[in-house]
């Protein structure tokens, strides 16, 4: 049961984990894109807004104008360069004043058209971007402006981001965990508790507890299908077909439970062993049909003559056996004289009306008195013996076997 656990908590969980992870991955990816694109938008805007104020002073060469267009650009945040540069892609005024006059390490766009360079690392380690504008005056271009864009927002966002879907990866991956364990025990406790019931069943023992929990799924129909087939193996294994007693098998496990629980507690317990008189004549006169219907008539009377607790089951033939646990010498006597009477005072009905009277012969043999210390292997053999003197002094007696003991093995 625990491989079987592990097959449905260590799926479910990895599966759950794994879904989060790519969800998660797959945000991280697609907000990294949309900031950069809107950073990109935002660096070209404040790009052109440099390249619309710059284009008068660039004519005029008006440096200190530019270089306020510049500081003012600066002051923009994330912009970590800014730049002016003439057709030739020469720098005319830069941030940096010691850049002015170098020439743009970078691509200048072509006339007419805007640019965003790739992401590369600056001197401080941040990933930027050069968004370029150009200079144009009367259609003719002049130069271009040119903006460092820093994605050190895009970062700190990113981390933010991932530390809150790491946090929601945790909490998600713990529900997944009860989760498949609650799911993994809903499927093995009733699992585990038809294993040990088949068990029980293989073993011999029909008196199997049923689950308190109730199932309205298939588990609960599998459940009832189990339930319904112990049953009907009980029917056919401990039952004899004919009678519905308890059949020999069931008998002898029983009697060596009983016997081993009155040396535990110091108690006696009885066998009575009974066989129905002349059972073959009635056989031979009336068919064997009515043949069992009487021997359903002697099991009707022994379960109205016994206790819930007894064991009554056909031993084979028209023979029967009784287990009376907790039972005394004189108690077992009683009962056996009871069902004596009983068979002999209720006679069989025919379906004509007739009536065919019955008797039974009754041996009865107890534990430990009539077998000694450690010797109730011998307590049917003892009832057997006592039951056939019963016939011999004429049927339709009860015998005790204290008279009949056997030399112990």
């Amino acid at each position: 049961m625990r491989t079987l656990k592990a097959k449905i908590i260590l799926p479910v969980i990895v599966l759950v984990v794994g879904v989060q992870l790519a969800t998660g991955l797959f945000i991280v990816f697609r907000v990294r894109e949309a900031l950069h694109q809107e950073n990109h938008r935002h660096g070209l805007a404040v790009a052109y807004d440099l390249a619309h104020v710059c284009a008068r002073s660039l004519i005029s060469r008006d440096l200190a104008e530019l270089r306020n267009f510049i500081r003012y650009t600066m002051a923009q945040e994330y912009v970590t360069q800014a730049m002016v540069v003439d057709d030739d892609c020469r720098i005319v005024m830069h941030n940096n004043l010691a850049k002015i006059g170098e020439q743009y390490a970078g691509t200048c766009p072509e006339p007419g058209e805007s640019l965003v360079s790739e992401h590369y690392r600056n001197a401080a380690g941040e990933t930027v971007v050069d968004a370029m504008a150009p200079i144009e005056s009367a259609g003719v271009q002049l130069g271009a402006a040119i903006l460092s864009y820093s994605h050190i927002g895009i970062e700190n966002e990113i981390k933010l981001l991932t530390r809150k879907i790491a946090l929601i990866l945790c909490l998600g991956s713990g529900v997944a965990c009860l989760f498949a364990i609650l799911l993994a025990e809903y499927i093995v406790r009733p699992i585990r508790h038809l294993s040990r019931a088949a068990e029980e069943l293989g073993s011999g023992h029909f008196n199997i507890k049923k689950m308190e929990t109730q199932y309205s799924d298939e588990i609960g129909e599998l459940a009832r299908s189990f339930y319904e087939m112990a049953d009907k193996l009980e029917a056919e294994v401990c039952h004899d077909s004919l009678t519905g007693l308890f059949t020999r098998n069931v008998f002898q496990t029983r009697l060596a439970e009983e016997c081993a629980r009155s040396q535990r507690h110091n108690s006696s317990l009885a066998v009575l062993m009974l066989d129905v008189d002349h059972f073959k004549k009635v056989n031979d006169t009336h068919g064997h049909g009515i043949g069992d219907e009487v021997l359903r008539h002697i099991a009707a009377t022994l379960n109205g003559q016994t206790r819930s607790s007894d064991c009554s089951a056909r031993y084979g033939g028209e023979e029967f056996v009784v287990l009376l646990p907790d039972t005394s010498p004189a108690a077992a006597l009683h009962v056996a004289e009871k069902i004596r009477s009983t068979v002999e005072a209720d006679c069989f009905r025919l379906p004509d009306g007739g009536t065919i009277p019955l008797t039974v012969s009754i041996g009865v043999a107890l534990f430990p008195e009539d077998t000694g210390d450690y010797a109730w292997l011998w307590l049917v053999e003892l009832a057997d013996q006592a039951m056939y003197e019963a016939k011999k002094s004429g049927r339709n007696a009860v015998v005790r076997a204290n008279s009949l003991k056997r030399a112990e093995p």
